[in-house]
């Protein structure tokens, strides 16, 4: 039997290496003669640089820049010097995991980091930057990083705002007088795989803003902000780009890339899967099946995420796709019509989410062997 392996993390207890050590193990104890091949895949979120990093050779660029809460930080972006190419993970400076549980408010952060990561980049004549979107703790429509490039953003009295989520509603002008020439002289490219609008129900905030620590008042005034936002750049710049699908990626960042930085929209499995080779890979070898996985599968993992890409890559080569996962919340009848061979979760259902998460290496293992002795 011929795997390939395409997992995502396990968010809090599963790297993709260590989900694919522990399928392997699982797949010896069964007994199964088995030959496997791993990719490491990104959907453009947390990762992202990792992904990039395995198969282009990279510089590793140290830039000093801020976290979503405006303190210092040390961060960095990978380089290829071949191609003249920057690759940002937005997460890197702008992501939730640079924050404690009690420091998550979306109205206060800011993607401002971020954007001094790509000043950095442009001011080093890069021409080509992309942007990897995911694991944000901001959902100010991208206007951080907007003012790390010099636009500035003014309240009716004319004053500058701060560019934090709470701003967003007392925006009345931009001002980009004083933004860089050299923008012009870049192709940026968001790097994302949700096809959530800027705002509305399926929105940037009322779809990603609770898991940033936002209330439900909060969820409320931060999507009115972001139709604000909308309103105010159509009207100085005759464009809406609020319906475009992926527009509300990273709490909206994905909107002020395309809005600000005339960003092109790539689809992030996609786009780590062309680095990766696996299209040549499919075309010389025959595998039996494609094997990935992630922590969560319900009804949100399939709206654009890592694991529709699989799908739609096990379409292409008529290749049978079993997703792992740690708790399934969607039925498999669904998971099958959308086109997944098999689904199995891992959790040990008469233990706790702390135990799951913790022995995740071990479930995974035995559970693959369970799964696979009976095939």
């Amino acid at each position: 039997m011929k795997l390939l392996l395409i997992p995502d993390k396990f968010k809090g207890s599963l790297s993709s290496e260590a989900f694919t050590k522990a399928f392997i193990s699982g797949i010896k104890e069964s007994g199964i003669p088995y030959a496997s091949h791993y990719i490491k895949a990104s959907d453009g979120g947390d990762g992202f640089m990792n992904a990039v990093a395995s198969y282009i050779p990279c510089i590793s660029m140290q830039v000093i820049s801020e976290n979503p809460l405006g303190k210092l930080i040390q961060s960095y972006y990978l380089y290829n010097q071949k191609t003249n190419s920057a690759y940002i993970e937005l997460a890197n400076a702008s992501g939730m995991e640079l924050l404690l549980p009690e420091q998550q408010n979306p109205m206060l952060t800011t993607t401002y980091g971020t954007g001094l990561q790509i000043k950095d980049a442009v001011e080093k004549g890069v021409e080509h930057i992309y942007i990897g979107l995911g694991g944000s703790a901001t959902n100010d429509g991208g206007i951080g990083m907007a003012r790390a490039l010099g636009y500035l953003f003014l309240d009716d009295k004319g004053e500058k705002l701060d560019t934090i989520g709470s701003s967003l509603q007392l925006l009345k002008t931009i001002d980009d007088t004083a933004i860089s020439t050299d923008l012009k002289k870049v192709k940026f490219y968001a790097v994302n795989d949700v096809t959530n609008p800027l705002f509305g129900e399926n929105g940037a905030a009322y779809v990603y803003a609770k898991q940033k620590g936002a209330t439900d008042v909060i969820i409320e005034d931060l999507d009115m902000g972001l139709k604000n936002l909308n309103t105010i750049v159509s009207k100085k710049y005759n464009v809406d780009h609020a319906e475009l699908p992926g527009a509300g990626a990273a709490g909206g960042a994905a909107f002020g890339l395309k809005t600000f930085f005339d960003a092109e929209f790539l689809s992030g499995i996609d786009f780590i899967l062309e680095l990766s080779g696996v299209h040549k890979l499919l075309a010389r070898e025959r595998f039996d099946y494609i094997i990935t996985g992630e922590g969560k599968i319900d009804e949100q993992t399939l709206n654009g995420k890592l694991l529709q890409g699989i799908i739609n890559l096990g379409r292409r080569y008529d290749l049978p796709v079993i997703a792992i996962c740690g708790k399934l919340d969607i039925s498999k009848h669904v998971l099958k019509q959308r086109g997944i061979f098999d689904v199995f979760e891992i959790q040990d259902e008469s233990k706790d989410l702390e135990y799951n998460m913790k022995h995740a290496a071990v479930l995974l293992a035995t559970k693959t062997a369970d799964y696979f002795s009976v095939k």
